[in-house]
């Protein structure tokens, strides 16, 4: 039960591509490794088992850097399906329903051209139900720029052309579309002192082929040190979509407290 109470992760909200925030790779060289981990599991008059995962690995040698991002969102309960505020017997017995199901993956190349700015390529790809996605792949280009490079403090933005293919779950029509959209990001971290830190990563997609299409992340998380390889994080992700899949919800929102083990 220790896992319950340390690392709640509410696992039945689902969020959009980018809300955990994009793949970066750092400016100082050498690689980068970091995993966090959440979860929680009831038995007794609930059952319930979530989980929640997130990767992140980097290298950056000379003016190269590449970076991946990997996650995983899994949830499962047994359903009160009566609506008597109990489970009985054969509820128990029907055995435990989804109640999220996400994986998300993407990679990224940047090319450094000075001390502060680089040309980055990505790729990605998710699933997720839940939202209406059977799966969504997408490409992008742009430019980064690091606004504030200080120690203690770093703040940048990024301006990019994304280009996605949807394809959504049985029932919504049409069953597919191509998204084109214009991309900004700003994202800032600073270090209170060498035990507490504080980021936040501000991301829009505006829609090219539909003006009305545009998307807004944001993940905002304070994360305290208890080692010099592992920390506490607490984060709160929202994804805002204008026009989302037909017959899901546009907002989604996603908290949650999770261990992070730096690796390299």
């Amino acid at each position: 039960m220790l896992l319950a109470l340390l690392l709640p992760a509410l696992a039945e909200e689902s969020t959009f591509a980018g809300a955990k925030g994009p793949t970066v790779v750092p400016t100082t060289p050498g690689a980068h490794a970091t995993a966090e981990l959440g979860g929680a599991l009831t038995f007794g008059n609930t059952e319930t088992m979530a989980l929640t995962g997130l990767g992140n690995v980097d290298y950056r040698w000379q003016k190269n850097g590449i970076g991946g991002t990997f996650g995983v969102n899994w949830g499962q309960s047994k359903i009160d399906a009566d609506g008597d505020g109990k489970l009985n017997d054969d509820e128990r017995a029907e055995g435990y329903v989804k109640t999220a199901e996400r994986e998300l993956v993407t990679l990224r190349y940047d090319r450094f051209i000075g001390k502060r700015d680089s040309l980055y390529a990505l790729g990605g790809a998710f699933t997720d139900s839940f939202a209406g996605y059977d799966f969504r792949v997408n490409g992008q280009v742009g430019l980064s720029h690091a606004l504030v490079d200080q120690k203690g403090t770093t703040f940048k933005g990024e301006l990019g052309l994304d280009i996605a293919r949807e394809n959504f779950v049985d029932g919504v029509e049409p069953n597919a579309q191509t998204v084109i959209a214009a991309r900004i990001l700003l994202g800032l971290r600073h270090e209170f002192n060498e035990h507490v830190a504080f980021e936040d990563t501000l991301e829009a997609y505006e829609g090219l082929l539909d003006f009305a299409d545009f998307r807004l992340n944001n993940t905002a998380a304070v994360l305290a040190s208890m080692t010099t390889r592992l920390s506490l994080k607490l984060s709160h992700q929202l994804a805002f979509d204008n026009v989302p899949v037909e017959g899901y919800q546009p907002l989604d929102h996603t908290t949650m407290a999770t261990v992070v083990v730096t690796f390299l």
